[in-house]
């Protein structure tokens, strides 16, 4: 099959969804991947050079005045970079820096030559695999703003996460009350209360998850309405909710190290916040280290500048509520209750079930948890590989061995792949929803928690 787009053939393309057991590609026609490739993506590179033209004189006020040519430069880049991914071109390695010692450029270019060996010829944007060629972008805009000289800290994407936030403050408002008012009255609140309690925290932290930047190609995506008011009408939507095996874990295990493995900036960071709050507070969890992107990310993905400037922007807010959740998480950041890590693994090109033998060291830190929460739809795709699974694999199967510590993922539906459904769940959803996999509009919590683990030989038993 051929298909034309901006008047360039595409060969080898097959007008299919993906078929089970495969990993997710643009060449399948009838795919979100080949929609991502074929318009989502061009679109959020457009936005980046219409950004650097809008903002330009901001930008040079900011890193000096030689900043311009360095702006024409990176802009004449991604202009070819978006003709190359829309003429379907091979993905090229990345430029290496000179003299840097942990340019990860390195891992990407030796990822390239195996995918290379393996589909039998260089690697094509439509032709090759989703996670890897989307993920490649990013990287790949990321090293040539790198290589220059002043624009090597710049974030593409900082403006429009900072604004997300800004046009959630209703909604953030809202929320803040409502967290600090459960910590205020910690001494009188009950058993029974903090578990509901725990729920309700959980369900707002997933569906923050719809806030994510690159699925609308950039364009506002916020939170303005009062989201515990919408919680009970969510219910539905929730296909699998294991919130109950992550109680029953961290209800009796208050000493416990927590890693959150984050997604969003703006309202979903938010909540990520007030969870992580609630759980400190209640002595839920003693620790708990949030892990951030290493660089500009999926638009709207956490990096360390996008972490402080929120727990920053909170404290400085004139509203006391928000004004006093951000000073509890500068103080647990300060005291070191609350971490941020960076690592490489998360911009690396692999998928989660490779991290024991590529970061070794990583998967043992994670291991330390007793529990590891995987925020958004990329997470979820990284812990499965990418794969289209039959909808009622069961999530751990899927993990293909990936099993640290025990799992958990709250993720809204954002691409065509998902398990540990009923039987005859996704049919009976697809009837009243066609798009029921791409929109967000759905949502899982799914842990590992429903086994048990055999830690010393890592295996698993189904109860």
């Amino acid at each position: 099959m051929t298909q034309r787009s901006n008047s360039v053939e595409i060969r080898d393309l097959e007008d299919i969804t993906t078929p089970i057991g495969e990993r997710l590609s643009g060449k399948y026609k009838r795919s979100f991947a080949y929609t991502t490739i074929k318009d989502r993506l061009p679109v959020i590179l457009t936005k980046i050079v219409d950004t650097l033209s809008r903002v330009k004189q901001e930008i040079i006020q900011k890193y000096g005045g030689e900043t311009a040519e360095e702006i024409k430069h990176i802009i004449g880049l991604i202009s070819q970079l978006k003709s190359e991914l829309v003429t379907n071109k091979i993905l090229k390695p990345l430029k290496l820096i000179p003299g840097k010692v942990d340019d990860d450029a390195v891992v990407w270019n030796t990822f390239l030559e195996k995918r290379t060996e393996i589909e039998g010829a260089t690697p094509m944007w439509f032709n090759t695999i989703w996670l890897y060629c989307e993920c490649y972008m990013y990287r790949r805009i990321a090293q040539e703003l790198a290589l220059t000289h002043r624009l090597k800290d710049y974030d593409p994407f900082e403006n429009q996460k900072q604004d997300s936030f800004n046009k959630s403050l209703n909604s953030i408002i809202v929320v803040s009350q409502f967290v600090i008012d459960l910590i205020n009255r910690k001494a009188n609140v009950s058993a029974t209360e903090v578990q509901t309690q725990f729920f309700k925290l959980l369900k707002l932290n997933l569906w923050g998850n719809r806030c994510d930047l690159s699925l609308s190609g950039g364009a506002e995506s916020s939170q303005s309405v009062n989201p515990l008011e919408l919680l009970d009408s969510f219910e539905k939507d929730i296909l699998v909710n294991d919130s109950q095996f992550l109680w029953d874990l961290l209800s009796k295990n208050n000493s416990s190290t927590i890693d959150i493995v984050l997604d969003n900036s703006g309202y979903e960071v938010f909540t990520d916040l007030c969870l992580a709050a609630f759980l400190t507070n209640y002595k839920l969890a003693a620790k708990i280290r949030f892990y951030v992107k290493r660089y500009p990310w999926f638009v709207s993905d956490v990096t360390v500048k996008d972490f402080h400037w929120t727990v920053e922007t909170m404290k400085d807010s004139s509203d006391e509520n928000l004004k006093s959740l951000g000073e509890i998480s500068f103080n647990y950041l300060k005291t070191k209750v609350w971490t941020v890590e960076e690592e490489k693994f998360w911009t690396e090109p692999y998928n989660f079930s490779e991290m024991k033998e590529q970061d070794p060291t990583l998967y043992a830190k994670i291991s330390e948890a007793s529990l590891v929460i995987f925020k958004g739809d990329l997470n979820y795709r990284k812990l499965l590989g990418d794969i289209n699974w039959k909808y009622t694999t069961s999530f751990v199967q899927a993990l293909q061995g990936f099993k640290p510590t025990n799992v958990a993922s709250l993720r809204t539906l954002k691409c065509d792949i998902c398990v540990g459904l009923s039987p005859g769940q996704a049919e009976e959803t697809e009837k009243t929803d066609t798009d029921w996999l791409i929109t967000g509009k759905y949502g899982v919590i799914q842990t590992t928690m429903n086994t048990t683990w055999d830690q010393e030989n890592h295996n698993c038993f189904k109860k």
